[in-house]
């Protein structure tokens, strides 16, 4: 990724502003073990085996997405994870490996899968349907950054690792429409990257409560999420993909 296209990515001019020190320092309880209820699968539509793949977040593994795992299982749908480890970014092995693993979830389902994000995951997801828009069915994003420019405390990390990351990852298309329906879901109490670019107009946003680490674990996410999927099995809200 060079370095010239990271001047789109993070804004210094004050209108994007970062968290506030305390929504941060907040994030650090949100690290603490804690044991959340999840909803009641009768809560929503019956997922009827349809294939969805999740991607985690930033320095994660599938392990941080386990809940929303089993809780779409327990709601009938076949959720996955990436299976290539710790997500250290956009680099070529990601990005290849990640398609390579769209592939044979398509060929599971047997057409076109979900694929769901979790913060960085979720520009993963954005990217993955302007590669490969036959194979998605739709993208849901959580406390995904992916509306350009942002603004986090991860900045720095993120310019240092930048150069270990694909040069086919074309950052400032990631904000535009997708060719497949989209929703996202940002909290306003996000510690870690503007809530402002984790949400734009190209589908529906969610709010919820909470912070930026919790929401992987958190009811409400785990609800929407599932209420998202089942409104698009169903036809709701769902608008033609554009062409390409």
């Amino acid at each position: 990724m060079r370095a010239q296209n990271l001047a789109h990515v993070f804004d210094h001019s004050g209108k994007v502003r970062r968290p506030s020190l305390l929504l941060t320092l907040r994030e650090g309880y949100a690290l603490l073990p804690t044991r959340a209820t999840a909803p009641d699968p009768a809560e929503v539509a019956f997922g009827r085996g349809h294939v969805v793949l999740l991607i985690p977040g930033w320095f994660m593994t599938d392990a941080i997405n386990a809940p929303l795992q089993r809780f779409l299982n327990a709601c009938g749908y076949r959720a996955f994870g990436w299976q290539l480890g710790v997500n250290w970014g956009p680099t070529l092995r990601l990005v290849d490996g990640l398609q390579r693993r769209l592939a044979e979830l398509r060929e599971l389902e047997g057409g076109p899968v979900s694929v769901v994000g979790l913060s960085l995951g979720g520009l993963f997801a954005r990217d993955l349907a302007y590669r490969c828009p036959r194979d998605v069915r739709q993208v849901i994003t959580i406390a995904s950054p992916f509306r350009l420019p942002t603004a986090t405390i991860l900045e720095p990390l993120f310019r240092l690792l930048a150069f270990c990351y694909s040069p086919a990852i074309d950052v400032a298309r990631l904000a535009t429409p997708l060719p497949v329906p989209a929703a996202a879901i940002y909290t306003r109490e996000d510690g870690i990257v503007a809530w402002e670019s984790c949400r734009s107009g190209d589908g529906p946003a969610v709010e919820v409560a909470g912070s930026h680490f919790a929401v992987w674990r958190n009811p409400d996410v785990l609800r929407a999420v599932a209420r998202r999927l089942g409104q698009q099995l169903s036809g709701e809200e769902l608008r033609p993909a554009r062409n390409l």
